[in-house]
């Protein structure tokens, strides 16, 4: 075994990524760019509404169903990528006999939110995330709202006591974060944190 061999991390089987249409494409696209790294198969679900905001936001055109070579991904990497049409539910996510170990839905809209809070199932991103709840999995949530209503706050509640980890995008300052990259980087890396993937992309409090 070759050195760069030994270096490559172990892919872990596969991860379902939501994307609904709140602002704050951003992160969606960055974390996209940095799974295929360590999963063998990204599955990816869009709300049209998500595709209208990664267009407005990133000038990112989100093709159809199947794999997507998002900029800078090698092929290999763009392969791993996969699309599924949001009503598509013989997609392998949708079946808790099937069901991944984690899903990330990011960014997460509060109509999203409060569909999954109150198990409104009406597309493939709603159902994938009640199967990982109920199969008691790992599932996160990204929400970018501000302000945030009564009504908001007891959906992401109801989410929180279901189990579901809330880590809104809301990038911290205390690491020397001076740049708009910073920023994106700060909240990436709490989500690969809270997967249990070993990744640096930013300094650790006191280092």
């Amino acid at each position: 075994m070759s050195a760069d061999q030994v270096a490559q991390p172990l892919r872990r089987a596969a991860i379902t990524v939501g994307i609904s249409g709140g602002s704050g494409a951003v992160y969606a696209v960055r974390l996209l760019q940095l799974l295929p790294r360590y999963y063998n198969r990204v599955n990816v679900v869009l709300s049209n509404a998500s595709r209208q905001v990664i267009a407005q936001e990133l000038a990112v055109d989100v093709p159809g169903p199947g794999a997507w070579r998002l900029p800078d991904a090698s092929e290999e990497e763009g392969e791993r990528v996969v699309i599924w049409n949001n009503q598509d539910y013989s997609a392998p996510f949708a079946s808790g006999s099937n069901a991944p170990e984690q899903m990330v839905i990011v960014p997460c809209s509060m109509s999203t939110a409060a569909s999954i809070a109150h198990g409104v199932d009406q597309n493939l991103m709603h159902h994938a995330a009640g199967v990982i709840i109920k199969e008691k999995r790992e599932l996160i949530i990204v929400p970018r709202e501000t302000p945030l209503s009564a009504i908001h706050l007891r959906n992401l509640l109801t989410l929180a006591e279901l189990g579901v980890t809330v880590i809104p995008a809301m990038p911290g300052f205390y690491g020397g974060q001076s740049t708009f990259d910073d920023l994106i980087t700060f909240v990436l890396q709490k989500i690969l944190n809270h997967l249990k993937i070993d990744a640096r992309l930013a300094r650790k409090w006191g280092e």
